[in-house]
């Protein structure tokens, strides 16, 4: 490269050809140039000159000749008036169907419960009368009476038997409960609470008694 270069700056035989043919093109062209001139002819752009190249050398002669016919598509579809668009009020079986017939959820079966004081409650009469309440004394009477008098319809029995007198004893519990209840309904359970309760324990002794005679 280095050569090449002292060669082109230091030869004068090369550098003296060299500008004689670029003069001589320069001279050439001017020449060409001013006799175009003459005849109204002017040299154009490259980009023109490309362009006009291309044009020659298709076969289209516009641009609306390079498409393709395609033929236009029928279709027998009526798109439906514009009033189809417009909002309208819901009908009744819509309105039913968003809000389910308007039919409402079934509540819930009641299941009675206790609430905390009745069961406190109960809990006090199970340890007052030995782990059982008053109604289940009495039921338990009423089944041993139901049993007595069943055999009482084979067999007389004198009125002061163990079962008659349980009986007895049942109905009177039964009877006691009943009052203190009433009373505790109008206000009055305070007055006589103390009583009925101690009259109570008298007849549960009482049972307690005739359970001891019937074990010996």
């Amino acid at each position: 490269m280095k050569r090449m270069l002292q060669r082109i700056g230091g030869d004068d035989t090369s550098k003296r050809a060299g500008n004689h043919y670029s003069s001589a093109n320069r001279r050439a062209t001017a020449n060409r140039l001013a006799s175009d001139a003459a005849m109204g002819k002017f040299p154009m752009r490259p980009d023109e000159e490309e362009a006009l190249r291309k044009q020659r050398e298709s076969k289209y002669k516009s641009n609306s000749q390079r498409g393709v016919n395609v033929p236009r598509p029928v279709s027998n579809y009526e798109p439906p008036p514009r009033v189809a668009f417009v909002p309208h009020r819901k009908t009744g079986e819509q309105i039913r169907e968003e809000h389910n017939n308007f039919e409402r959820d079934a509540c819930p079966r009641y299941v009675p419960t206790q609430s905390s004081d009745e069961k406190k409650d109960e809990l006090a009469l199970r340890n007052q009368y030995n782990g059982r309440t008053p109604k289940e004394i009495a039921a338990e009477a009423e089944a041993l009476k139901r049993t007595a008098a069943a055999r009482e319809a084979t067999v007389a029995t004198p009125a002061d038997t163990p079962a008659a007198l349980r009986a007895q004893i049942a109905d009177e519990l039964v009877e006691r409960q009943d009052f203190l209840a009433a009373m505790q309904k109008a206000g009055r359970g305070a007055e006589y609470e103390m009583q009925i309760k101690a009259e109570m324990a008298e007849r549960l002794n009482d049972l307690r008694r005739l359970d001891a005679l019937e074990e010996r």
